[in-house]
This record gives structure tokens, C-alpha cells and sequence, in this order.
């Protein structure tokens, strides 16, 4: 944000006369092809295998903990900023960031029933984030109440026969590969996933999850992992960098700071509120509930995401699109600031 066009970079620019601080399509490109990294790394980490131990209250805890905030938000929103910008809006409050979550409990040496709950169910929410990003999508290009009934129902069923498909078919194909085309078959599967995917009309970013939930459960996975943390090393920062720059601070109101407030109270408060049942039922500690809860408030680069989405589509204008960055920013410290200050609620014990 600081070094942006719209900030002190715009200023060096005009001092020096060089374009440097801009947003090119060369860099636009590259922070898409970043973030369709990250999402796939994000997969990877999760496999099938973290969201089955999510079990029943754990999927319930996800659903419920993404649909409040969305449903919030759109209640909230939609007369003052349209339908599909609320839509979107909810969608990126309702997302969790598992690499807070992740970073924060390998920090702090953390295990136990509450922590694994968390985890599961920070990996499910990513699923039904995903699968709702890709409905409200569809949505907005839809035409009338059949043709809305159409593409829900074809998105939805799009989805759930891609991702059963693939988690069956790629993990033998990716088994039988020889380790000579190791470092190129991973991204031969996610490429070629993202153009069946994006010709349907997905975003590219439900296809890389998909990818990387599919190669998780390969026997070659850990090399895939090793492979993908270089080329993170490299490009990971490039999307977060480029959502920055994008942020226009000097276009910034006090309406739109507020927006970023609401949102912020709101995403909390309803995240919390939607997970706490659930936690409480799997946990049986009602401070236990109250820590784990708080530790899936940051939207952190899932939230990022869903806004850079939605601006590509046109769905956010550039207000609604900062007010979304600064309340990812916001949750994800508020967040983890809280979860470490209350992570001595947590039952210790095997994982």
C-alpha cells in the first residue's frame, strides 16, 4: 500500500519520471498465476484427509461459521450497495485463513482436540467458501429465477463431480509418474485443470484448490510440496504486494473506513457465533469453545482472494475492494492477537 501508485510510489514516479510503481498487465499476470499458487499450496496442505477428520461437527461448524457472516452481510449491504457487491462482500467474510491458523498453533507447540478441531474445520471452510464463491459467480451472470435455479444447480453439481473425480483419477495418474517429471507434473495437473475449469466458467481459484487437494493424496505429495515452497518462495508475495498496490489510500473516506470497521466487527462477531456450538460439542469446554472460535476469525489471504475476485469481475468497486483488504488485515490481527492471549483455555494433550 505504501509503495503503490496511489501512494508514495505514484510520488517517486512523478519525481523521477519513470513509470516503476505500476500496475502493468506483466505484474497483473503474475499476481494471478501467484495467487493461483497459493490457493493450490493451500490444497496441498489440506488433502481429503483434513477435511474427513473434520467430521460432522466440524463441517457443520464451517458451514455455519461462513454462512452467518455472508448472510450478515448481505442483510446488511445489499440496499446500500447492490446485491452482487454484498454478495461478494459476504462471501470474503465468511472465508478463514488456515496459514493464520496453521502458523499461530505450530508457534505456539499447540495440540489437543480443540486445535485439531480447528484445523479440520478452518480446512472445511475453505471448501464451503469455495463452493460458495463459485455459486455467486454463477449467480451474477445469471438471467430470471430458472435461469438462477440453472446455474446454481450446474455450478453446484459442476463442482462436486470435478472434485470427486479428480481426487480419485490424479493421485493414480500421479502415482505412476516417473520422478523425472516430478517438478513439471504438478503444474501440468493444475494448468490443465484451471482450463477445463475456467472454460466452464469457474474461477481459477476453485481449480487450484481442487489440484491440490488431489495431489495431497498422492504418493508423491511430499515432493510436490517441496517443489511448490520453492516457486512460493519466489512468487508467493507477489499477489499480497499487488492487492496492496491496488489499495488507492488517497481515495480513501471516512464512509469507506467505517465500511472497514463494520466489516471487521461483523466478521468477528459472526464467525464466533457460528463456530461456538460446534467446537462446544466436540470439546465440551465452554473457554475451550470461546479460544478456537477466535483462532478462526483472521481471513487473512483467503478473504484477499475472494476480493480480488471480485473486483476482476467488476463486482467491488474500489472502496468496497479496500474496505475488504483492510478488514482482512484487521481480522487477521485482531485474531491472532486473541488467540494467543487465549490459548492457555486450551486442553493440552495428544493430537
Amino acid at each position: 500500500m505504501i509503495l503503490g501508485p496511489y501512494a508514495l510510489g505514484g510520488v517517486l514516479d512523478y519525481i523521477t519520471g519513470y513509470n516503476v510503481f505500476t500496475l502493468n498487465p506483466y505484474l497483473l499476470f503474475l499476481s494471478e498465476f501467484s495467487m493461483i499458487l497459493l490457493v493450490f499450496a493451500s490444497g496441498l496442505e489440506h488433502g481429503v484427509g483434513a477435511l474427513r477428520e473434520a467430521g460432522l461437527w466440524g463441517f457443520a461448524g464451517a458451514a455455519l461459521g461462513a454462512l452467518l457472516p455472508f448472510g450478515a452481510s448481505v442483510a446488511l449491504y445489499s440496499s446500500r450497495i447492490g446485491l452482487g457487491s454484498s454478495l461478494v462482500l459476504g462471501t470474503a467474510m465468511g472465508a478463514t485463513s488456515l496459514a493464520v491458523a496453521a502458523s499461530v498453533i505450530r508457534d505456539l507447540g499447540l495440540k489437543g482436540r480443540g486445535v485439531n478441531f480447528m484445523m479440520a474445520a478452518a480446512a472445511a471452510d475453505d471448501v464451503v467458501d469455495l463452493i460458495l464463491l463459485s455459486v455467486i459467480l454463477g449467480f451474477t451472470s445469471s438471467s430470471g429465477f430458472l435461469g438462477l435455479l440453472r446455474t446454481v444447480g450446474f455450478y453446484t453439481l459442476a463442482w462436486v463431480l470435478i472434485f470427486a473425480v479428480s481426487v480419485v483419477l490424479i493421485p493414480r495418474v500421479a502415482n505412476r509418474m516417473s520422478e523425472r517429471y516430478i517438478e513439471e507434473m504438478p503444474f501440468v495437473v493444475l494448468f490443465g485443470l484451471t482450463a477445463v475449469m475456467t472454460a466452464i466458467g469457474f474461477s481459477p481459484v476453485i481449480s487450484a484448490f481442487i489440484a491440490g487437494v488431489s495431489l495431497a493424496e498422492s504418493l508423491k505429495a511430499e515432493r510436490i510440496r517441496q517443489v511448490t515452497e520453492t516457486l512460493l518462495s519466489v512468487f508467493g508475495s507477489i499477489f499480497f504486494v499487488v492487492v496492496g498496490a491496488q489499495v488507492n489510500l488517497v481515495t480513501l473516506t471516512i464512509q469507506g473506513v467505517e465500511l472497514s470497521l463494520e466489516l471487521t466487527a461483523v466478521a468477528i462477531v459472526f464467525k464466533v457465533v457460528g463456530i461456538i456450538p460446534f467446537v462446544y460439542l466436540h470439546t465440551r469446554d465452554v473457554k475451550e469453545s470461546f479460544a478456537v472460535s477466535l483462532g478462526m476469525t483472521p481471513r487473512g489471504e483467503t478473504g484477499l482472494v475472494v476480493a480480488s475476485v471480485g473486483k476482476s469481475y467488476g463486482l467491488l468497486d474500489q472502496q468496497e475492494f479496500t474496505a475488504v483488504v483492510l478488514m482482512s488485515l484487521l481480522t487477521t490481527l485482531i485474531g491472532a492477537i486473541s488467540f494467543r492471549r487465549t490459548e492457555k483455555w486450551i486442553t493440552r494433550g495428544d493430537p
